[in-house]
């Protein structure tokens, strides 16, 4: 029961966030290309912690618990991952910008970088190591 109703809230956190930001695109006159990468920052890690939930929900449906020993080192090996992909990407960011471009990003470039490096890594590697079976 606790299972399905954490699944429900994340649906649910899901879905008003998915419509606070169609209301905020409807209601903007004109958007900005620095919104437009915020925005896709958002969809891209609703999008992914939605099929994480759909995931959960298709064990529940099976009978089975929503998270069992193995995919709860998943969460913990694919949580390491996401860490070190954040550390990195803080550094790294900064370092490709300045050789690549000859810039050097501003802080809220740097942490939509981290976000969305985190996120990714996060998710690919959950999806990675929950379908290879092995978390070790």
């Amino acid at each position: 029961m606790k299972d399905k109703i954490g699944i429900v809230v994340g649906i649910g956190i899901a879905v008003l966030i998915l419509a606070a930001l169609s209301l905020y695109v409807i209601s903007a006159e004109n958007i900005e290309l620095s919104e437009i990468t915020s925005m896709s920052i958002v969809l891209i890690l609703v999008s992914s912690a939605t099929f994480i939930l759909w995931d959960r929900l298709k064990n529940i449906r099976k009978g089975l618990p929503a998270k069992d020993e193995r995919l709860v080192q998943v969460d913990y090996r694919a949580g390491y991952y996401g860490f070190i992909a954040a550390m990195w990407s803080a550094i790294g960011s900064n370092v490709i910008a300045g050789i690549i471009w000859d810039i050097e990003l501003e802080g809220e470039h740097v942490s939509a970088v981290v976000v969305l490096v985190s996120g990714l890594v996060f998710v690919a590697s959950y999806l990675y190591l929950s379908r290879k079976g092995d978390a070790k």
